[in-house]
């Protein structure tokens, strides 16, 4: 029956392929551009141009690589591209089985056609609001600065509900069916998403969080993007990427002011400092680079590199920055130049460390007053004082207060102390957000539940599924639990 069910929806999806090849013309954005990702784009993309040809764009593929222009539009003759795939014995695909006569054919025909692009533009293309059976893995969370609004991340959308949970207000739909980062801006008046499909799209999204809007929508990367940040003055926005590259864009017309690639692997999360004239950016490759906003020029990695930085935020107040390790370690670093770093591998910029979590640290957070942390690992939220030093914890951080001396040892600090841990999530945390007033913590992640706890007593206030689904779906996806307060040891 299931082979069946297949054989009828491949049936279903080549049927009108095949019609439109027979009696219209060939699509680049239906027809084209997805033989391509599937066949070429693996040798010929931005971090890997074999013969100096990215197939990725429709500009980058009519540009050409070392041999020269790819398509002419309207002489397949002369067109390199259509050489490369046809023959006996083609030279591309490289080192896989020969494209079919009729994708060959059809490419062909699209090279005679034209070439022509039709690819519509990014936000043009409608997104009904998707129907669940389950409860998708929430990936990220904001609280509006009101404090009125509890974004939410989805399928293809982000959810606005009251921030108490107690109704949804508006699903703000888009091309992106994967959301990776949700935040606002510092004034309130934009909500920003950014997110996409690995290998095809990364997207930035501005919304209006009043009138429901979608303001601008951006696609600067075919990888998915990361770690949405805001700039100071709501005029720019820097986002991480898989492609390696941290990139800061204007939000009036969407240009591309800035790209940041001395990453050596994926890039998950980015920040501006408190003047927005420099930024940070952290992810797989272990370092927190310091890179000047401007014009882009490295400044130093700031930390040693230790874990895969899975998790990162700035403190609202200072120039720290507080990030989760794949190991399962959160640390707070300054943002600086690391000064001395090479006098024994001193980590000088490290301010805090704290105790090891259950697993990858794979959300963290500040509290509105900079005085207290959030580490969330699998199922349970950490918080910690980010402040004093417990006596009673090993020494393991540097004493921010203390003059380096790079002839002597690094003076240390405690470790701080857990002053209550948060539990009846299930499975791995991957947001958490405070509300502005430092009254409630949200939670979210994977068992794709959103529970709302009182940031004083760390009893739980509310539980939610924050997207339209069936009864039956929602017990079966977040069972009733008794989340209780575990006080430290």
């Amino acid at each position: 029956m299931r082979l069946f069910a297949i054989l009828l929806v491949a049936f279903c999806v080549e049927l009108p392929l095949a019609a439109r090849a027979a009696d219209q013309s060939v699509s680049y954005f239906h027809d084209v551009r997805p033989l391509l990702a599937s066949q070429c784009v693996a040798c010929h993309k931005p971090d890997k141009t074999k013969g100096e040809l990215d197939m990725t764009t429709f500009s980058s593929l009519l540009k050409g690589g070392k041999h020269g222009s790819s398509v002419v539009p309207g002489d397949p003759d002369k067109s390199k591209l259509i050489e490369m795939i046809s023959g006996d014995d083609p030279d591309m695909p490289k080192d896989a089985d020969p494209l079919k006569a009729e994708q060959v054919s059809m490419v062909t025909r699209w090279v005679k056609e034209g070439a022509k692009d039709d690819t519509p533009a990014p936000g043009t293309t409608h997104v009904d609001p998707p129907v669940y059976a389950a409860p998708p893995v929430i990936t990220s969370l904001a609280f509006s600065p009101d404090g009125s609004l509890l974004a939410v991340s989805g399928y293809h959308e982000i959810l606005l509900h009251k921030s108490d949970g107690s109704g949804l207000i508006a699903r703000l739909t888009g091309e992106a069916p994967r959301i990776e980062s949700i935040v606002f801006s510092h004034d309130g008046k934009m909500l920003g998403a950014c997110g996409g499909a690995p290998a095809e799209l990364g997207q930035v999204q501005i919304w209006d969080p009043l009138t429901h809007k979608n303001l601008k929508t951006f696609q600067p990367s075919t990888d998915s993007l990361y770690g949405l940040s805001f700039s100071p003055d709501n005029k720019t926005v820097a986002c991480a990427a898989a492609d390696r590259i941290v990139r800061r864009i204007n939000i009036e017309d969407g240009k591309v002011l800035m790209e940041f690639k001395a990453h050596a692997d994926w890039v998950l999360h980015t920040a501006f400092t408190l003047d927005g004239k420099q930024m940070i950016s952290g992810g797989r490759d272990k370092a927190i680079k310091l890179i000047d906003a401007a014009d882009g020029r490295f400044e130093d990695d700031i930390n040693n590199p230790l874990e895969q930085i899975v998790s990162m935020a700035r403190h609202p107040k200072e120039e720290q920055v507080l990030y989760g390790g794949d190991m399962g370690t959160p640390r707070v670093y300054r943002i600086s130049v690391n000064t001395g770093r090479t006098a024994g591998r001193f980590d000088t910029n490290l301010v805090r460390q704290f105790e090891q979590q259950p697993g990858p640290c794979t959300a963290v957070a500040w509290s509105p007053d900079g005085s207290q942390v959030a580490a969330g690992s699998i199922g349970e939220v950490r918080i910690y004082d980010a402040v004093s030093a417990d006596p009673n914890a090993p020494k393991s951080a540097i004493d921010p207060r203390a003059p380096f001396d790079p002839d002597k040892a690094p003076p240390q600090v405690h470790d701080s102390k857990r002053l209550m841990t948060l539990t009846g999530n299930i499975g791995p945390i991957y947001a958490v957000a405070w509300k502005p007033d430092g009254s409630v913590i949200a939670t979210g992640g994977f068992d794709g539940a959103v529970r709302l706890f009182d940031a004083k007593t760390g009893n739980l206030l509310k539980q939610f599924i924050p997207v339209p689904i069936g009864p039956s779906a929602v017990q079966a996806a977040a069972p009733e639990t008794r989340p209780t307060t575990a006080a430290a040891d």
